[in-house]
């Protein structure tokens, strides 16, 4: 399934990233290929959605890419600097303008914090104004999230519910105005109807913080609903990039149709129009097969795709790439 390559980058974008490997030592001395040759590229303004199954590298890139920590191999650039050969001091102003928002509001905020010195914080370490004017930040920060100052300033995050606190959470990332905004499972721990409201809150930032947004998700229909472009990832690999009109519409990789084959729907399909599904369980990522890493669940698998790992290229629409050895046929109406 899943390749390597770079024949989807864009160029002149916000954030860049090469060639990304991370791995992780597990018992016997063995290791977890948590990403393997991963790259990508995020223009200013978008929103690139990550899709994927537990365990397929999704958090691992975010973190990756914030160098938290740096991964084995690869490069990242960011307002076209260097990230990884960057000094401690210059990491340190670079991650000022790339804020993340974690899965789980409650336990990413300090408990024994109060609420105001939570979004202050990091105005503090970036040295940032008086402490007049940062009281003025704060207030407007939490205001542009919903929140009053005046009411939840004092309180701390076990007397806030679960929306609340990621709300907290995404003006924390948002006092300093960063560039860009990577969000791994905002919603994932929230109940349906606080998923609408904070996803409304992400798409108000991101128009008025003029925020450039990587948004992880296991939810294909929280992705659809928010991002530009999305890519799939399958076992620390890449398998199809692309528009997200074009990706829902048609997708081309056998694994994304049958990620889009699993989501619940109102309308029921007649058994010729079911798509095939994949076959058996996600193999360990201790032992990925060779060559195509989704061959031992794919119904389209040959000699080939055990030989040869498929590179990412173009299937025809403008934007939409596939890492396959026998991508999916576009319907004949498309």
């Amino acid at each position: 399934m899943a390749g390597s390559g770079t024949a989807h980058l864009q160029g002149n974008a916000l954030l860049s990233a090469a060639h990304l490997v991370k791995t992780y030592k597990a018992k016997g001395g063995r290791r977890v290929q948590a990403l393997s040759d991963v790259s990508l590229d995020i223009v200013r303004g978008e929103t690139l959605g990550v899709v994927g199954e537990s365990g397929s590298g999704k958090s691992t890139l975010a973190r990756a890419i914030l160098a938290l920590p740096k991964p084995d191999a690869g490069a990242v650039q960011f307002e076209e600097k260097p990230v990884f050969d960057a000094k401690a001091a210059a990491l340190r102003a670079l991650r000022h303008r790339m804020q993340m928002v974690f899965q789980d509001p409650l336990s990413s905020l300090n408990p024994a914090h109060r609420i105001f010195d939570i979004v202050e914080m990091p105005l503090l370490v970036a040295g940032r104004s008086s402490a007049s004017e940062r009281r003025r930040i704060v207030a407007d920060t939490l205001h542009s999230v919903g929140l009053d100052v005046d009411v939840v300033g004092n309180r701390r995050p076990y007397e806030l519910s679960g929306g609340q606190c990621q709300r907290i959470s995404i003006a924390r990332a948002l006092v300093l105005q960063p560039s860009l905004l990577v969000c791994d499972e905002p919603v994932s721990a929230l109940d349906v109807s606080v998923q609408a409201q904070v996803l409304n809150l992400l798409e108000d930032a991101k128009a008025a913080f003029s925020l450039t947004m990587l948004f992880i998700s296991h939810d294909l229909g929280v992705v659809k609903g928010i991002s530009d472009r999305v890519m799939v990832m399958y076992l620390g690999k890449v398998c199809e990039i692309a528009p997200t009109d074009s990706l829902y519409a048609t997708p081309r990789h056998p694994y994304t149709a049958t990620l889009l084959a699993s989501v619940p729907s109102l309308v029921p399909r007649r058994r010729e129009e079911r798509p095939t599904m994949a076959r058996g369980e996600t193999p360990s990522p201790l032992d990925v097969p060779s060559g195509c890493r989704f061959r031992t669940r794919c119904p389209a698998a040959t000699e080939r795709c055990a030989r040869e790992e498929p590179q990412i290229q173009n299937v025809g629409r403008p934007g939409h790439f596939v890492a396959c050895h026998h991508p999916l046929a576009v319907p004949a109406s498309d």
